[in-house]
């Protein structure tokens, strides 16, 4: 499983949506492997949806969650005019440090 961040920006004056990560895992169709998404649209460095993949490598897992993450900016309509910004697994700082 893979944990994926998916970066979005909002329109210009938008109002930011409350609790969507379970209307976004809805929108998952079973073969895209989405576990759980995880909503964190006031993070301080900009709203990001953490969305856990199940996946055969990383490149899948972020090509799925993206995937997904872009279907809900076009269905969801608290996300009307949003921007897909990015899709990524995060570093952790300590297995970079032990490798």
């Amino acid at each position: 499983m893979y944990l994926v961040h998916v970066f979005l920006r909002p329109p210009e004056g938008a109002d930011v949506p409350e609790a969507v990560g379970e209307a976004v895992r809805r929108l998952a169709r079973p073969e895209e492997g989405i576990e759980h998404v995880v909503d964190r649209l006031s993070a301080p460095a900009g709203p990001v949806l953490g969305v856990y993949v199940l996946a055969g490598d990383l490149h899948q897992a972020e090509a799925r969650a993206a995937l997904v993450c872009g279907r809900a900016l076009e269905e969801i309509p608290a996300f009307r005019g949003w921007t897909l910004d990015g899709a990524g697994v995060p570093l952790v700082a300590a297995f970079c440090e032990w490798v």
